[in-house]
């Protein structure tokens, strides 16, 4: 028989509830879990940043089954090969940086599905349909149905985009990502500065107007309350600052230290 994959996000969207999730940096599948444990929704898995293979995102993945989580990837580029390799490695789904054009998006969009709609190469065997796929036909249709592609609008070029890219770019959401814009507006990473707010602004409209979500990033670097954006996806930790937060309180408490100051993710 098909093997069922993790469908929280999807299922907390249809209940009208908002989905929960966590950074993932560090390549322990233990910290999947905890966070599954918890009741964190999803594993925003980051091999953008960091040291994270192939070898590693497995695990990582295999992590989040364990717990009925899902895993959603971010990508380094927009290379179709990868992708389609964090998908048959049983992601849920992937999240692309820099998206920049209606183009960059309906490319993404195009990676993550199987012909005829997209170019996803095809195989009944990959860790995704349980290594070896007993009924194919069910197998790639729900595979395209379930299949999360989200994209990071964190370039200026993205954000004056925005409008086209939500209403034609064929992704489920997206995410604004407020460290890039801060230094390519000479911001020096100033993720609170004024003058990020309107662009924030923009893609959030962007993505209300075209009935696509609006995916936060970083809860501490938003503006505002969350109703204000209407997110529903909504990352509220990530595993550095975690331990680095962790360990700092320990270390402070025991030599009396008040002032420490907590890590910005």
């Amino acid at each position: 028989m098909s093997v069922p994959r993790p469908r929280r996000i999807r299922t907390r969207l249809e209940s009208g509830e908002r989905a929960t999730g966590i950074v993932i940096q560090l390549p322990s599948p233990d910290i999947v879990e905890i966070a599954g444990h918890l009741g964190y929704d999803y594993a925003w898995i980051d091999a953008e940043h960091g040291s994270l293979g192939l070898p590693e995102i497995r695990e990582l993945i295999r992590g989040a089954d364990a717990v009925g989580m899902d895993s959603v990837v971010r990508v380094a580029d927009h290379e179709p090969s990868f992708i389609q390799r964090v998908l048959d490695l049983g992601a849920t789904g992937i999240m692309a940086p820099h998206v920049r054009t209606v183009d960059d998006a309906r490319r993404i969009s195009s990676a993550v599905r199987y012909s005829p709609v997209g170019v996803r190469g095809a195989c009944p065997g990959v860790r995704a349909v349980g290594h070896v796929s007993a009924d194919w036909p069910a197998d790639y249709v729900r595979a395209d149905r379930d299949v999360l592609v989200f994209g990071l609008i964190e370039d200026i070029e993205g954000v004056e985009n925005a409008e086209a890219i939500a209403r034609d770019g064929r992704l489920d959401g997206l995410v604004f990502g407020p460290f890039d814009l801060a230094m390519a507006l000479g911001l020096d990473g100033d993720v609170a500065h004024p003058d990020l707010k309107k662009l924030h602004d923009r893609v959030v409209d962007a993505c209300k107007a075209a009935g696509i979500e609006y995916v936060t990033a970083n809860l501490a670097w938003e503006f505002g309350a969350l109703e204000n954006t209407g997110s529903r996806i909504v990352t509220i930790a990530g595993d550095r600052a975690a331990v680095y937060e962790g360990c700092a309180r320990a270390l402070a408490a025991f030599n009396g230290d008040t002032t420490t100051k907590a890590g910005a993710f």
